[in-house]
């Protein structure tokens, strides 16, 4: 049997012990700084291996696959050199024996191929090596990394310094090089989507040369929150009982309902009046409104949440609260096939058959700003509110619960068959 260890000494003791403890046979060696190998023969089928070196002592489990019958012996058989690949930029370090020999390499990427500089020492100080890769011409370039960015309600634009060595530039709205667009020398780059009030928006851009591409830099920027325009105002403060809710079926509101919604202005009370009224509109009917539904295209939901009660007994009540800005930002691996409705969908015989039904996630992970423009990140574990939370957040982003009787990402979930939700209100 063979064993080998890194050496901190030069001197060290190897005890062989049977599984029970029982001594079998032991030594002192003399031996060199790093990895020493000894033999050991007529050892037990199963034995602890003991070494000990200035008062510090370690073991290890063995495994003799060779000959038991003999005399218990050990036998030093000298110093073997091990090369090991160390990193200092893992784990904060690495841990130098003295007496190892280190082998420095730095790499460098050139045009067309990779440039390494190697230093052999053994060292018994702390040692600074210089690496010289000036004969390297033509690398490519380095990334991006200084850069300013301009953003309001009309357009985001970013403007980095030149990056030394390059040739040009490419950027993307993802992570993606292959279909980056080119812009020559040009070191600005304007948004070319919609731009939603209070939002993050980000690009990611490449530096390049003939001899290669920059890392990629991935560049931020947010836009202002847009407050609330004189039309909008005046819908939400309509003299009236109880707003109107549109109909999905009838114009202009089909418009509206099929417009994408944006952020709203935490600074302006009225969202909080709106939320009011739309509650107020809803709560006799449904278990849920959004914005769009009273012909406002912000990101403003009401729903009641079944997975909380307020009071007990007879005065048990599930509450309805306001949410601002909400998004959906994580959904369940598995969804199912519930029953679903909605207030804007109106049934009757001038309309058309709709199926009442969606695919709905299990469970999702909200963020969304509260009445006090206090910031949350919630899961919704309870299936009948998580799907609440997906219907009116559809809502927001011009979908309505149809949409969602073909699951279009079949291959990414586990699709559950399942029926009505026994005992709780029709989603509307």
């Amino acid at each position: 049997m063979r064993i080998s260890f890194c050496a901190p000494n030069k001197k060290v003791k190897v005890s062989l012990y049977d599984t029970s403890g029982r001594l079998c046979c032991t030594g002192d060696f003399a031996v060199e700084y790093g990895y020493n190998n000894f033999k050991v023969f007529g050892s037990p089928r199963n034995a602890i291996v003991t070494l000990s070196c200035d008062g510090a002592e370690a073991s290890v489990s063995v495994v003799n696959t060779g000959d038991t019958s003999s005399r218990c012996s050990i036998q030093s058989i000298g110093k073997t050199s091990v090369i090991q690949s160390k990193s200092l930029l893992s784990n904060g370090g690495f841990v130098f024996h003295s007496g190892d020999q280190l082998r420095f390499t730095m790499y460098s990427n050139s045009c067309g191929e990779v440039i390494s500089r190697e230093q052999t020492d053994n060292p018994t100080a702390s040692t600074q090596y210089l690496f010289d890769f000036t004969g390297i011409q033509n690398i490519r370039p380095d990334l991006i990394s200084n850069y300013d960015s301009v953003c309001n309600m009309d357009l985001i634009s970013w403007t980095w310094q030149p990056v030394e060595g390059a040739d040009g530039y490419k950027y993307c709205y993802s992570n993606n090089y292959e279909s980056a667009v080119d812009l020559g020398t040009t070191t600005t780059v304007t948004y070319g989507q919609p731009i939603d009030s209070s939002s993050s928006y980000r690009i990611y851009v490449w530096a390049y040369n003939d001899c290669g591409v920059s890392d990629v830099n991935m560049l931020y920027a947010f836009s202002p929150a847009r407050h609330v325009t004189d039309a909008e105002y005046e819908t939400a403060t309509a003299e009236t009982t109880n707003l109107r809710i549109l109909n999905i079926f009838e114009q202009p509101d089909s418009a509206i309902l099929r417009t994408q919604s944006i952020n709203v202005n935490l600074e302006d009370t009225i969202w909080n009046y709106l939320a009011e009224r739309m509650y107020q509109a809803a709560r006799t009917t449904g278990v849920g409104i959004a914005a769009p539904q009273v012909g406002i295209n912000r990101k403003v939901v009401c729903l009641q949440r079944w997975d909380k009660t307020e009071g007990s007994g007879i005065f048990a009540s599930h509450p309805w609260e306001y949410y601002f800005n909400p998004q959906i930002v994580e959904y369940s691996d598995s969804v199912v096939r519930r029953s679903d409705g909605c207030l804007s969908v109106p049934s009757g015989s001038n309309y058309p058959e709709i199926g009442e039904f969606s695919y709905r996630a299990t469970w999702v992970k909200v963020t969304y700003y509260d009445v006090d423009g206090v910031f949350h990140e919630e899961k919704i574990n309870q299936q009948y509110t998580a799907h609440i939370f997906q219907h009116e957040i559809d809502h927001l982003n011009a979908i309505m619960f149809f949409d969602r009787q073909v699951e279009e990402n079949a291959f990414k979930y586990t699709i559950i068959e399942g029926d009505s939700y026994e005992g709780l209100p029709e989603i509307r």
